[in-house]
């Protein structure tokens, strides 16, 4: 069995209600489809239309409905359209359990170590039930609201009972049968709640649902804890605050999806004299999105032209977008949109919790470096909460570089991150390492993968094959270039009288060498060395998987942007012994640190401690690999559960 929407759709157009869920405040109109999910059915469904009762009722009946309703391929395009992942309950309890762990500073409140609910909830000193009632709390890009209200698991559609929900106005709800003395003190509360607790979306569909929600869980709540239905005026008075406090809104830009228009000359705050079917008139209608400050009586832009907010919440949640529309044949990218939403939160909340992908975190990925760096080094964010498999968390969608949970405490020091390492033996063993005296990281000697680069000497003699390369790369050596120029780049060496070097790359989707004069290829301060070729991409970026095959390169080979290198050797042993070093469980744990794509760069060695290669060295490289792995172990005091760890996390090379 499962949650059915349409029923509660039809309950409430049945009490007259619905036509008020489908308004929007800020515009006094309805509320916009925001998807082209159903645009098929024509122009009164498209993305910037208004959504009536007449479209999602009648001969339309079944239209919305929730995700678990929704047909598979229908949640796939979404998903990946939308980039619309819905949040388990286990995550949502896992959430908002952390945010109150910090308002009642003590954890446990509302479930026990078991997972079991208490048999009441206490509060600290100082502060009271009422107050716990009171508190702000948003849910950014809220979907069918998983973090305010527990009816049903999103992601499966079974149906929750009232006693076991966990959402936060569920739990603001059991506060207040808790403790309410009457029904008179327990309707004067249970509206409290509903106007502390708020939630925004951009999408239609999904914001009438949430909508549904909220207002079915007021009635559940009702003939859960007095035996009745809601009176008509109930209804719509609890209807009326879900419509102000769950709107709809571009929360990026803090306005209405799709609006264009310039802020129309109004005032910051606006008295709330105005009907529900009042008009604004044209001259005075504005595109930032309003909120109603319920302790005031009046409605407020939540966000000033001079970006300020309005009106700051106790605690924000959620599942942000992690990245933009795809559209058309662009498969193989999108930019990521998270950290924008982040930052957007945290101008509007106290207390930020959210959970987005991870990559940030090891410094990769798309995310502008400098607010990367910026996060790393806020000392209000942690890191609550690290799955390294994100299918772990949302069944059959990989996101590289797993996925986090991260709280911002404006009013509390965390101290910085600067390098998140999620294993707590690997941490251990990195800060041992890096505070040997002598360490230096192996990263000193990677040559980075568009070292290698052609020059003008090739254009001169060869001046049409600019018209090949792409506009801007001229000079790269690009991961196709020995099929773009075939003219220049030879299986064996021409009988020229010219000096020729080697050129590994791939053709084919094959490895090959070829040869190219050397006056066509810039100096590499490696190339007349012996040193190691990596491929770019290796793996997929999970913790200890073993690397794809690495080149032994003899002096005079260079490589396309297929592969980076390793090392300026003087002679073979010293490459191998390297090669011997990088296949070592030792290196490679440490090379995950950082390495959580399947991108390998001179950067993501940092971590793994430069050697001695020559017969000289402390390590006896003439050993197999795992007795290397054992002197390295022993080399720097690594633990026995320091040791465990890697070599029960970390695939063995031979």
């Amino acid at each position: 069995m499962s949650c059915d929407i349409q029923s509660d759709l039809m309950r409430a157009d049945k009490r007259r209600v619905l036509g008020l869920l489908l308004q929007d405040k800020t515009s006094k109109r309805n509320i916009l489809w925001g998807t082209d999910m159903y645009a098929e059915r024509g122009t009164a469904y498209a993305h910037d239309s208004e959504i009536t009762s007449g479209l999602i009722t009648g001969v339309h009946a079944g239209l919305i409905r929730s995700r678990a309703q929704k047909h598979q391929d229908q949640q796939s395009e979404r998903t990946k359209t939308h980039a619309e992942v819905f949040t388990p309950m286990w995550v949502c309890a896992m959430m908002i359990d952390a945010l109150d762990d910090d308002w009642f500073g003590a954890q446990h409140v509302f479930t026990d170590k078991s997972g079991h609910r208490t048999q009441r909830v206490a509060f600290p000193e100082g502060k009271t039930w009422q107050d716990y009632v009171r508190s702000t709390r948003l849910e950014i890009t809220c979907g069918e609201a998983p973090f305010l209200v527990n009816r049903y698991d999103a992601a499966t559609g079974e149906p929750v009972p009232v006693e076991k929900r966990i959402g936060i106005l569920d739990r603001k709800l059991r506060v207040v049968d808790e403790n309410a003395a009457d029904e008179d003190e327990w309707m004067h509360w249970v509206i409290v709640a509903f106007r502390s607790t708020f939630g925004y979306e951009f999408q239609g569909d999904n914001l009438l649902i949430a909508r549904l929600n909220l207002l079915a869980t007021f009635e559940e709540y009702l003939d859960h804890r007095w035996h009745r239905e809601a009176t008509d005026r109930e209804l719509r008075k609890i209807a009326n605050i879900i419509v102000w406090n769950v709107w709809q809104m571009d929360g990026l830009r803090y306005r209405i999806p799709f609006d264009t228009t310039s802020d129309a000359p109004m005032d910051l705050f606006e008295s709330a004299g105005l009907e529900d079917s009042q008009e604004i008139p044209a001259t005075k209608r504005i595109s930032r999105c309003r909120v109603y400050d319920w302790s005031s009586n009046r409605s407020q832009v939540l966000v000033s032209e001079r970006g300020k907010a309005t009106m700051k919440f106790d605690y924000i949640i959620g599942n942000p977008p992690y990245q933009e529309e795809v559209e058309g044949d662009n498969k193989t990218y999108a930019k990521p949109i998270y950290d924008r939403f982040l930052d957007a939160s945290y101008k509007l909340g106290n207390v930020v919790e959210m959970i987005h992908p991870a990559r940030f975190l090891f410094n990769a990925g798309s995310t502008p470096k400098a607010w990367n760096e910026k996060m790393l080094n806020d000392e209000h964010l942690k890191v609550l909460w690290y799955e390294a498999d994100s299918k772990k968390v949302f069944s059959n969608t990989e996101i590289k570089g797993g996925i986090a949970v991260t709280i911002h405490n404006a009013r509390a020091k965390f101290g910085r991150i600067k390098q998140f390492i999620p294993y707590p033996e690997l941490k251990t063993a990195v800060d041992k390492i890096q505070a040997s005296p002598s360490f230096v990281g192996l990263n000193t000697i990677a040559v980075s993968r568009t070292a290698y680069r052609l020059t003008e000497k090739l254009h001169s003699d060869y001046p049409d094959v600019a018209k090949r390369l792409s506009a801007g790369h001229r000079y790269d050596m690009s991961t196709n270039i020995l099929e773009l120029l075939p003219e220049v780049f030879h299986d064996s060496i021409p009988d020229d009288g010219k000096e020729y070097i080697q050129i590994v790359g791939r053709a084919a989707n094959t490895r090959v060498i070829k040869y190219i004069r050397r006056e066509y290829v810039n100096h590499v301060e490696n190339l007349d060395a012996w040193k190691l070729l990596m491929p770019k991409a290796s793996g997929t970026g999970d913790f200890g998987e073993t690397l794809a095959d690495i080149i032994l390169a003899q002096p005079g080979t260079g490589s396309t942007e297929t592969f980076m290198s390793m090392g300026n050797f003087a002679d073979e042993a010293e490459a191998v012994n390297c090669l011997s070093y990088v296949k070592t469980r030792f290196v490679r744990a440490l090379l995950g640190v950082l390495k959580t794509t399947q991108d390998i760069t001179p950067a993501k060695w940092k971590y793994v401690p430069l050697q001695d290669f020559t017969a000289a060295s402390d390590i006896d490289w003439t050993q197999s690999v795992a007795y290397i792995d054992k002197q390295l172990y022993k080399k720097y005091n690594l633990t026995g559960e320091e040791i465990d760890f890697i070599e029960k996390n970390v695939k063995e090379m031979k």
